[in-house]
């Protein structure tokens, strides 16, 4: 949830202000006070009344947030514990000065060194999902082959099912099937001697990975699971597909709220379904939810939602621990949670990681290629017929052409308020054509694209 929103500035947000109070023994440190603190060195402070937390945001853009009568603190993504706890005197926050001494260290840190940011507008948008709440969430783009303006949104309603728009964002199929959480797609898979498109979602009703073929022309599913492909783990959550096409090989891969990591191969059972294997798992440290696979290097990256974006070999064979680490989510670039993941394919091998940053309502970019260097981070507004996103969960792109609306691909994003006026509808899904995203970037929007998804190829050393 993003707590840095323009109400930060308000005065009935802030805490009031008041001088340092001595600690209580000397076996304790000196207290000082926290937003007097904050407010001297130009930090956004928001007082969560529900939590009687404090949430900042340091002028270099480093969050951190502490909890009244609670030892346990998190600056820049990482958690931490004071030898006393927070506490408040004549309605003064106050913490321990060793605190404030590792906030003034966060604070010296990237002098001048400002996060290249933009901003695009949403184009287009979906229709609202059935239910209310926190419904919506995952979606994947479907390329037509035979008419790339007639592809598909396939997207996931965690309050019971899957739904299917067309670009215009008209809801074409509706599927009751539980309350499914992540969805991706792969093309070309071989099932009773044709190659099918596959769809395929983590279930958390079931505890299963459902797999589908889809109807491109009416962009209705099909169920194709062989035996229901259950999770070992305690309830599926985070799911990404890989095609490997050194070895051909198709692999669902799930995380777990606790997360779990388990990869599982795909195959034709011989009787036109799909059977999935367990072939690798291991375990993250904490919660855990966008995950997505590059295809054509063989890598894998997951989000740990309050942590980190890791770097991962996709292979089953591969290591269960991360080639590298991506980035942090101390609230720069990335701000705790950390959600969605997509990766935008360019010609030779050239194209973008991007993370939704649900913290900060904005979306991070990094290069696909080599250690993963950031280059800029975006937020949607409003455009002439759609409201921007706010926290958004999934994301999904594509550096193709879909027809005269997105003539160089397409951004889909969750939105969790999705607003009509000063109306909120249920939540839905925003679209941006790519030419938007790449001038923020300042790039040409076709110079990187123009990638068939169902012509990758292998680029792995």
């Amino acid at each position: 949830m993003n707590k840095f929103v323009s109400a930060i500035l308000a005065a009935s947000l802030l805490l009031p202000t008041g001088s340092a109070i001595a600690a209580t023994s000397a076996a304790t440190e000196e207290l000082v006070p926290l937003r007097e603190k904050l407010a001297a060195i130009g930090a956004a402070v928001h007082w969560e009344e529900e939590d009687k937390a404090i949430l900042f945001k340091l002028k270099n853009g480093i969050a951190g947030i502490v909890t009244l009568g609670e030892k346990e603190y998190r600056l820049a993504g990482k958690d931490g514990k004071l030898a006393q706890p927070v506490q408040a005197a004549r309605g003064i926050i106050h913490v321990p000065e060793s605190l404030w001494a590792s906030i003034e260290a966060a604070n010296a840190k990237y002098d001048g060194q400002a996060v290249p940011a933009f901003t695009v507008k949403a184009q287009g948008e979906t229709s609202a999902v059935a239910d209310g709440d926190d419904a919506a969430d995952d979606p994947a783009i479907w390329v037509d082959p035979a008419d790339s303006a007639k592809s598909k949104l396939i997207a996931t309603n965690k309050a019971g099912g899957v739904l299917v728009y067309d670009l215009t964002g008209k809801q074409l199929q509706s599927y009751k099937l539980g309350k499914m959480n992540n969805i991706d797609l792969r093309y070309n898979f071989p099932l009773g001697g044709k190659k099918v498109d596959i769809v395929a979602a983590t279930n958390r009703t079931s505890n299963t990975i459902d797999v589908f073929t889809i109807d491109g022309k009416s962009g209705a599913l099909k169920s194709v699971t062989a035996a229901p492909i259950k999770s070992n783990m305690g309830e599926v959550y985070g799911f990404s597909l890989y095609h490997s096409i050194k070895t051909g090989k198709f692999y669902a891969i799930a995380l777990g709220k606790d997360g779990e990591f388990e990869q599982y191969l795909l195959s034709d059972n011989g009787k036109g379904k799909i059977a999935g294997k367990l072939v690798r798992s291991f375990q993250l440290a904490t919660q855990s939810e966008g995950i997505v696979a590059d295809d054509e290097y063989g890598t894998l990256y997951v989000a740990e939602e309050d942590y980190a974006i890791w770097k991962y070999d996709a292979e089953p064979s591969g290591s269960k621990k991360p080639l590298a680490t991506v980035d942090l989510a101390d609230g720069r670039r990335v701000q705790d949670d950390i959600e969605g993941l997509t990766l935008y394919y360019g010609q030779g091998g050239t194209g973008y990681l991007i993370a939704s940053s649900q913290g900060s309502n904005s979306y991070a970019v990094y290069d696909r290629q080599g250690n993963n260097p950031f280059l800029s981070r975006f937020t949607i507004a409003d455009g002439e017929t759609a409201d921007g996103t706010t926290e958004t969960d999934g994301i999904d792109v594509i550096g193709f052409g879909l027809g005269s609306a997105y003539p160089y691909g397409l951004f889909v994003s969750q939105d969790d308020r999705n607003m009509q006026g000063d109306k909120q509808l249920n939540q839905n899904f925003k679209l941006v054509g790519w030419e938007q995203i790449a001038a923020g970037l300042r790039v040409s929007p076709s110079a990187e694209g123009g990638v068939d998804p169902r012509k990758l190829v292998w680029r792995r050393n």
